[in-house]
């Protein structure tokens, strides 16, 4: 889901070659920042030590407070249709609760009425290569291809006890992407991907889909500011240990391109 995905202009002109074509569509590399505050729901549980894990309500149960975010892109662009991609996206939530039900995690029983804290991270790096198999001066469509290493860390903290569980693992993707250029210098853009997988790997169930919608103001061909709507809805299961958790929200950001 490439934010920004933006475009750009001659290293020395700051102008593409077409007079008629997107303002800044034409670029070797791409840099992006933006900052997201997204919007969190989702569930964890974790079996241990024989004891059968409760599927615990992020936002009702440990009362998760919303955060803004950091976002960070690159793109490199060898060629008029291909581009290679990076980005990372940390997100971190605390929250701090008094427990309205018993809980399981983690192999502990917290109690009701117990106070607890609680923290969640999840970060995500993405490598990816895109090709623009349709491609004119105000747009494209294109396929994209991504590894997404995806790392994540719940815990929760209390006077009785504490427990907490990790995933990672790299993990592939495939997308649509696309932009349309209403006039010179405005960009609409989209992207869409995702992935089910299941019985591949043992003990592992991913499935994740992300779509993003934005808009890019490119002031000249080499600087653009940007906002737009981001969804990332992921379920992650290791051995023993799940994570259901849905993001979604505005962003805003800049660009730069050489």
């Amino acid at each position: 889901m490439f934010v920004l995905a933006a475009t750009v202009a001659s290293a020395q002109t700051g102008r593409t070659t077409d007079p008629k074509a997107g303002v800044g569509e034409k670029y070797w590399v791409e840099f992006s920042a933006t900052w997201w505050q997204p919007a969190l729901d989702g569930l964890v549980r974790s079996d241990s030590l024989g004891l059968i894990g409760s599927q615990i309500d992020l936002v009702s149960d440990l009362a998760f407070k919303n955060s803004s975010h950091r976002d960070i892109r690159l793109v490199l662009r060898p060629g008029k249709k291909h581009r290679f991609r990076f980005q990372y996206t940390p997100l971190g939530f605390t929250g701090d609760s008094l427990l309205s039900r018993d809980i399981a995690f983690a192999g502990q029983i917290y109690p009701v009425s117990l106070p607890v804290q609680s923290a969640l991270t999840w970060n995500v790096m993405r490598f990816g290569y895109e090709w623009d198999f349709f491609y004119r001066p105000r747009g494209f469509v294109g396929v994209l291809l991504e590894v997404r290493k995806t790392d994540m860390t719940a815990g929760i903290d209390s006077i009785i006890g504490s427990g907490e569980i990790f995933a990672n693992a790299p993990l592939p993707a495939i997308g649509l992407v696309g932009r349309a250029y209403p006039v010179r210098h405005v960009a609409l853009n989209f992207e869409v991907s995702g992935l089910t997988l299941s019985d591949l790997i043992p003990d592992i169930e991913f499935k994740t889909l992300d779509y993003e919608f934005s808009a890019t103001y490119n002031v000249t061909g080499n600087f653009g500011v940007s906002g737009g709507f981001r969804r990332m809805n992921t379920r992650l299961v290791f051995d023993t240990d799940m994570g259901e958790l849905n993001f979604r929200g505005l962003w805003f950001g800049g660009v730069v391109r050489y």
